[in-house]
Order: C-alpha cells, then sequence, then structure tokens
C-alpha cells in the first residue's frame, strides 16, 4: 500500500505535535520533583520550539502569497 504525500505529511505533523506535548509534560513533571533543575523556558522548549516552527513555516507561506501576487 502506498502512502501520499499529504497524508505522509499529516502523520509528520501528527507525531511532532505528539513528541512536543510529550517532551514538555515529562520535562515539566521532573522539574515539580526536582529532578531537573531547569529553567521553565527550557522545560517548556519544546512546545514553544513546535509553535516557533510552525510561525515560520506559515511566515513564509504568507510572503510568498504576497511575492506571488
Amino acid at each position: 500500500m502506498r502512502v501520499s504525500r499529504k497524508t505522509s505529511s499529516f502523520i509528520m505533523e501528527i507525531f511532532m505535535k505528539f513528541l512536543a506535548i510529550v517532551l514538555t509534560i515529562i520535562f515539566a513533571i521532573a522539574r515539580i520533583m526536582g529532578l531537573i533543575g531547569w529553567s521553565w523556558w527550557l522545560v517548556f522548549s519544546p512546545a514553544l520550539i513546535y509553535c516557533a516552527v510552525w510561525l515560520l513555516v506559515l511566515l513564509i507561506a504568507i510572503i510568498i502569497a504576497l511575492v506571488m501576487d
């Protein structure tokens, strides 16, 4: 069975979102329990990086749309 490019991209998006959420939860629990002494910026960095990547993609898409218009 062949997976289309659109489906593959969707699966990758779901995986990246899941990974960011899971890592953020693990880091937050470890921080609250005192297992790590990281700042909260580092604890929330997986979620922040995920959001930053999507904002960058959105910005690039807007710029391309404006240039093509």
